[in-house]
């Protein structure tokens, strides 16, 4: 397995976010893959709001709906996806986010229908879930980027990814393993 050299921000998310795909085994639309690498671009230059997301969306205006679901949906979709971790120790669970996100993109859909967007919100709709564990999986990819060895070997050993095992055996670090006990051999 060799090193690929992205030019670009989008080139990398595009090429995590399709390895992440295929390793959730999850199928998706051309526009939906573009919709995660582009989400996943806008969140490398901006901050995760601090406000209530469900605040925001109760209080939003007519005129600023469609933009507030957008933005409610994509926040819960990258705050699961990335930092589910800290969710599960906090007063907020990731359920309560996967909720929030599915119906925030469905109701984008059905106020977009008429439009080839839709198609897209319906699809993060109905595969939210399948989602979160896509942006898990570029999660991992992209924390380990310059990592330590022994960093990404206890995520290994907590998690038994099978993607940081195959870093880990391109590195050399993993000879085998015994499927019966999981310890190094």
């Amino acid at each position: 397995m060799g090193v690929t050299v992205a030019t670009s921000i989008s080139s990398f998310f595009h090429q995590v976010v399709t390895e992440a795909l295929l390793s959730e085994g999850v199928q998706v639309s051309a526009l939906t893959e573009c919709y995660l690498v582009e989400l996943l671009g806008e969140f490398a230059h901006s901050q995760i709001p601090s406000d209530s997301l469900a605040l925001r969306l109760a209080q939003s205006k007519a005129g600023e709906r469609v933009t507030v679901l957008k933005e409610v949906g994509d926040t819960s979709l990258v705050v699961t996806g990335f930092f589910a971790d800290s969710l599960e120790r906090g007063t907020v669970s990731p359920d309560y986010y996967v909720s929030l996100g599915q119906g925030a993109y469905r109701e984008l859909s059905s106020r977009l229908s008429s439009s080839s967007v839709a198609e897209v919100y319906d699809e993060l709709a109905a595969k939210f879930p399948r989602f979160v564990d896509v942006l898990a999986a570029v999660r991992s990819q992209v924390s380990f980027v310059g990592s330590d060895v022994v960093e990404l070997y206890a995520e290994w050993q907590r998690t038994k990814s099978e993607w940081i095992e195959r870093r880990l055996r391109a590195m050399g670090m993993i000879a085998f393993t015994d499927e019966h006990d999981g310890v190094l051999q």
